[in-house]
């Protein structure tokens, strides 16, 4: 019998310390800016019933066939959440009672059972931000000028495009009437920058002929606003990002759920071709799923977190980041030698200072872990720094040594900061 080997599944990983500081540093930044912009946290349920997942698809649609399925005890279809909208939607729909206009913010796992491919996993993290209740291209604005803010803050210069699915509509339909086509054109239109100008004749010869064709090139690449898209760029210049934005009048990000604006993100220095983030309003998910008579609003956007720990990790050396700064080794496990080095690490810790506490070891192994793990300053504690409240402060990168008063915290925290 082959003996069992611990692996994960291809598209799922775990992460190591250094690589999750990075993401908790990512979404620290996140979580404080879509708090500042005034919008609450909530978590969605991972595992939903089937039909809630599927309810705005096709059971053909790809995004349903890559639906994790799974039966509960009693034979119930279940899934794993693909995204945080739909789980999101579902939300809005059981808590009837939710003041609008309604913000939220969400952080979390989705799984997809596809294939598995660069930037494509099949258990990764999603960072949405929504509003519900609240019309117009201002509200927009605000979200993308809010994205603009947390890239700008986590050292990436981006580019915003952003177009319209009405402008398109509007678009096509002064061209040819393609009839129940028009997602299907707007879909070909949407891959416009990925095609080569013969690729792109030869999708739309599906709907139209290529005098037809050629005719709707040269339009979108005439750059035609519509009065959605003046406003929205009034609103972005007034937020003081439209410097940081380009309009590009054949995005529609590919999915019909969306209504009007779209955009999507990329690095302005071009380091990965791939988008960071992206948004739109989608006034019909939401909507539809009620069915009260009301309605419902919606705008929101997604932060690409894997692209963005992608882009940081070029610039960041991952191996010399530590979770501590300072590691206090203690070199007995009892007594007041014990309670000093004990007393030390939680002042040091009301300071701000992250402080591993390393007791009963012997003091070289203890500094070879400290330099296994990247800890940048060691504290060594025994009798003699107890009775004299004098300690020493090991620098670990160029084996610098300072004393400090035992009681002076703030004074020690700084050395470490």
């Amino acid at each position: 019998m082959e003996k069992f080997k611990p692996t994960n599944i291809k598209g799922a990983s775990d992460m190591l310390p250094q690589v999750q500081m990075l993401r908790n540093r990512v979404t620290g930044v996140l979580r404080k800016n879509f708090e500042n912009y005034g919008y609450a946290p909530i978590e969605t349920a991972m595992v939903n019933y089937l039909e809630v997942l599927s309810y705005k698809y096709d059971e053909n649609a790809e995004i349903v066939r890559e639906i994790y399925k799974i039966k509960d005890q009693g034979e119930r279809d279940l899934g794993l959440r693909f995204d945080l909208t739909v789980p999101f939607a579902k939300f809005i729909a059981t808590n009837r009672n939710l003041k609008m206009p309604f913000r939220r913010y969400e952080i979390g796992k989705v799984w997809r059972n596809g294939p598995v491919k660069a930037g494509r996993l099949r258990e990764f993290y999603q960072c949405d931000i929504d509003v519900v209740g609240t019309k117009g291209q201002v509200v927009e604005a605000e979200i993308i000028a809010l994205g603009i803010k947390c890239y700008l803050e986590l050292g990436i210069v981006p580019v915003v495009k952003y177009g319209n699915r009405n402008l398109l509509v509007e678009i096509i339909a002064g061209v040819v009437n393609v009839g129940n086509n028009m997602d299907k054109v707007i879909g070909v239109i949407d891959r416009l920058e990925k095609l080569s100008k013969e690729e792109f004749l030869s999708e739309l010869s599906k709907f139209m002929t290529k005098k037809q064709s050629e005719e709707l090139l040269d339009k979108l690449g005439k750059g035609k606003k519509n009065a959605e898209v003046l406003v929205l760029e009034d609103a972005l210049n007034n937020f003081g990002v439209l410097e940081y934005c380009v309009f590009s009048p054949s995005l529609a990000r590919g999915l019909n759920v969306y209504t009007s604006t779209v955009w999507e993100v990329y690095d302005k220095a071009g380091r990965i071709a791939s988008s960071i983030g992206g948004g739109g309003r989608y006034d019909k998910i939401i909507t539809n799923w009620i069915d009260n008579g009301l309605e419902y609003p919606a705008v929101g956007m997604t932060f690409g977190l894997e692209p963005v720990m992608h882009l940081l990790s070029m610039n960041e050396n991952q191996n010399e980041a530590s979770y501590v700064d300072i590691m206090v080794v203690s070199m007995q496990e009892s007594g007041k030698v014990l309670v000093g080095a004990n007393k030390l690490a939680d002042g040091l810790r009301a300071e701000g200072v992250k402080i591993l506490l390393w007791t009963g070891g012997k003091v070289g192994r203890a500094m070879e872990y400290a330099d296994k793990e990247n800890i940048s300053h060691v504290i060594v504690i025994g009798e003699k720094e107890v009775e004299n409240k004098k300690i020493v402060i090991k620098d670990m990168k160029d084996g610098k040594e300072k004393s400090f008063g035992i009681g002076e915290l703030a004074k020690i925290a700084k050395e470490t900061k």
